[in-house]
């Protein structure tokens, strides 16, 4: 397949050829155009290509483009193609062409720590003599305020943030779209220690920032930022391969075997003729694009599994048998769930958002579009277009879907996470009561052992006596007793001391308690009292 020349998508090796150069981090973008009967598909296109293929006509058999472009910022001459041709804001246009910032090393050096008895040495700045980590603090500040007011710079901090433009020509959303990421030489693992030693590294969520375009013209365009990791290259793409596999009848076929992957596009275009295909088309291919199902169902199954393993965890350290103590580090633990859980709450009600920005009825030709206030008197300005919104109109199948899946944000994920957030709070409370009820029982072990070794020296007290007695040097008492009569009067002393301590204990027991009831009798009686005389002076003075 050379680059920049279109070829047949539906013949079988350059489909094959397709499913390696989508996964291949060297390409630079490629372009389908298709309708219901056939489908083209060229890769890596330069800018001279992307002129002719945005003056000429465009065939009837394939009215529908989709424009792929995976880092804009390596690309801007074509981006300022696109953009110049459909429209865009000199804004949009400056962020789709903003170079992404590095990401940082997930696994930074161990640091090292150790006590000297040398005073610590000061870097002497006359000399040139600066630490390395003084350096890094500088490379970090700098770098720091030269990204501060970057579009990326904001992504990176807020991983909710979302945009949505409007133009005559043009749809655009951007926001955030969450990966799995999994390190190779790792594996997770719920049910291991998280002190330290036997923990394995978890899993993290990787945020890729799109931006989905719908034209009036029927074409639909997708901006990725760079991914560097290629590794994650498969992940990040994970969507947007299916969809590419599904524009071949290659791949509607295979896709045909798993049917929670499967899309209706070619095979769903009206048989009524070409006019109808375009705008059909076009949005639902957009609406297939938003549309990332599957990771988001895997990533709230994720926060369940975690959930149910640190749970499985609290409650078997409360068990009898349990002798290993609770790990303090579940507390921990169940802060960073709940924030991660909030943290992509956050993403799925910007997703909702801007579904709903995008089902608002489109402006009706020869109106002006002017916003104003929804509701002068609510607590929170809110504008809304009193006449739609710029931009082209979406095709009523495109509408019901993108409705269904707010439907299923709303009522499944959403729902869901707020559920998970109620469970973790569930977790930390009985984690909580439980180290409280543990140290109930300590307390009450320690008590009964203290009145144990209490009872045992009362018991040995007058054998204690005893064998003082016997002890004593005394000139008319030496050879009178044998050790026979020693443990005779033992035994007597022993029995006799334990049966005083069995029924002393009982009688004290008694005692306490009849005292107690006394107590309370007589204070009942007090009350009693007052209260009738009380009632008495009252009917008097009325």
């Amino acid at each position: 397949m050379e680059n920049g020349r279109f070829e047949n998508y539906d013949d079988p090796d350059i489909y094959a050829e397709g499913q390696k150069k989508v996964l291949d981090i060297a390409s630079q973008n490629f372009v389908i155009e298709f309708g219901r009967e056939e489908a083209q598909i060229a890769f890596n296109l330069e800018e001279d290509d992307f002129n002719r293929l945005l003056t000429d006509t465009r065939p009837q058999q394939r009215p529908i483009r989709w424009i792929n472009i995976w880092g804009p910022h390596k690309q801007e001459a074509a981006i300022t193609r696109i953009a110049k041709h459909y429209g865009f804001s000199s804004r949009l246009h400056a962020v789709i062409r903003d170079t992404p910032m590095p990401r940082k090393p997930k696994h930074s050096e161990p640091k090292s720590y150790h006590f000297s008895y040398h005073g610590h040495k000061d870097d002497d700045l006359e000399k040139g003599e600066i630490t390395s980590e003084q350096e890094k603090v500088k490379e970090r500040k700098s770098f720091s305020m030269q990204s501060a007011a970057g579009h990326y710079h904001i992504v990176n901090k807020m991983t909710n943030y979302h945009a949505i433009d409007f133009g005559e020509k043009f749809i655009c959303v951007g926001a955030n779209w969450m990966h799995e990421q999994m390190p190779e030489d790792k594996k997770i693992n719920l049910g291991t220690d998280i002190s330290g030693k036997h923990e394995e590294e978890e899993e993290e969520h990787r945020r890729l920032y799109s931006w989905l375009v719908v034209c009036n013209d029927s074409t639909v365009i997708s901006f990725h930022e760079h991914v560097d990791d290629i590794k994650n290259l498969e992940s990040a793409r994970s969507n947007l391969k299916n969809v590419f596999c599904q524009l071949s009848l290659i791949g509607m076929r295979e896709k045909s075997e798993t049917p929670i992957a499967m899309i209706s596009l070619r095979n769903e275009l009206s048989q009524n003729g070409f006019q109808d295909w375009g705008s059909e088309g076009a949005s639902n291919l957009f609406y297939y694009l938003f549309d990332d199902w599957q990771t988001v169902y895997q990533t709230v199954e994720r926060f369940q599994d975690k959930l149910e393993a640190l749970g499985k965890r609290i409650f078997d350290s409360s068990s009898r048998k349990s002798v290993k103590p609770i790990q303090k580090e579940i507390v921990p633990q169940l802060h960073k769930i709940g924030y991660k859980i909030r943290q992509m709450q956050h993403v799925y009600e910007g997703y909702k958002n801007l579904i709903q920005r995008v089902l608002q009825p489109a402006k009706q030709p020869g109106t002006n579009g002017s916003r104003t206030p929804s509701s002068p008197t609510s607590e929170t300005m809110q504008f809304a277009p009193l006449n739609g919104r710029q931009g082209p109109p979406l095709a009523p199948s495109a509408i019901s879907r993108f409705e269904r899946l707010g439907d299923r944000l709303q009522l499944l994920i959403l729902s869901e996470t707020k559920e998970l957030l109620l469970e973790k709070d569930a977790l930390a409370n009985t984690y909580f009561s439980i180290n409280a009820q543990k140290d109930s029982e300590a307390t009450a072990r320690l008590t009964r052992a203290a009145g144990l070794l209490a009872k045992l020296s009362v018991l040995f007290l007058p054998v204690s006596l005893m064998t003082s007695y016997f002890s004593i040097q005394i000139k008319d008492l030496e050879g009178v007793y044998s050790v026979t009569d020693y443990w005779y009067s033992f035994a007597v002393i022993m029995s006799i001391s334990f049966l005083l301590l069995f029924f002393l204990n009982r009688a004290l027991m008694w005692v306490t308690e009849s005292f107690d009831g006394v107590v309370k009798r007589g204070g009942r009686m007090l009350l009693e009292r007052g209260w009738g005389s009380g009632g008495k002076g009252k009917g008097k003075d009325v």
